[in-house]
């Protein structure tokens, strides 16, 4: 037993000795070997960018916002429409408006309903609305379309 742990000693001295022996020996400051990172700030970067592309004379044209399109007045008028009540004096749209009593207005024919669509006929299931020349006949009660 004795004889293996001679042998094991000698092993691991000779495994170390080796390693002393082979291991390379820096040949340069190891200060100098890292480079400190250049750190740039990407809007820096993107402003250079911009002022060589326009000396090329290939600068992008200036972004407009335009904002959403209005919503279509059909939609918005069937979302807020719930009745047509047939009266004697003719008939009436209620629509919901929150800054009502009741939360809910009613529409005869020549009230305003919003943006200047006036409201110009009433029919048992459908309300035509009009704003200077355009004219909307809205279905009251259709099923709304989506497009793809």
């Amino acid at each position: 037993m004795r004889a293996q742990l001679i042998l094991l000693a000698g092993g691991i001295a000779g495994g170390l000795g080796l390693g002393w022996l082979t291991a390379p020996t820096p040949s340069a400051d190891p200060a100098a070997a890292l480079d400190a990172p250049a750190i740039v700030h990407a809007g820096a970067e993107t402003g250079n960018a911009r002022h060589r592309l326009a000396a090329l004379g290939l600068a992008p044209p200036p972004v407009v916002d335009t904002g959403p399109l209005p919503p279509d007045i059909a939609v918005l008028f069937r979302r807020d429409l719930t009745a047509i009540e047939q009266r004697p004096a003719g008939r009436i749209a209620w629509v919901v408006d929150f800054t009502q009593t009741y939360q809910r207005r009613a529409l005869r024919v020549g009230d305003v309903y919003q943006d200047g669509w006036r409201v110009a006929r009433i029919a048992p299931q459908s309300v035509e609305l009009r704003r200077r020349r355009e004219v909307r006949t809205i279905d009251a009660f259709a099923l709304p379309v989506s497009e793809p």
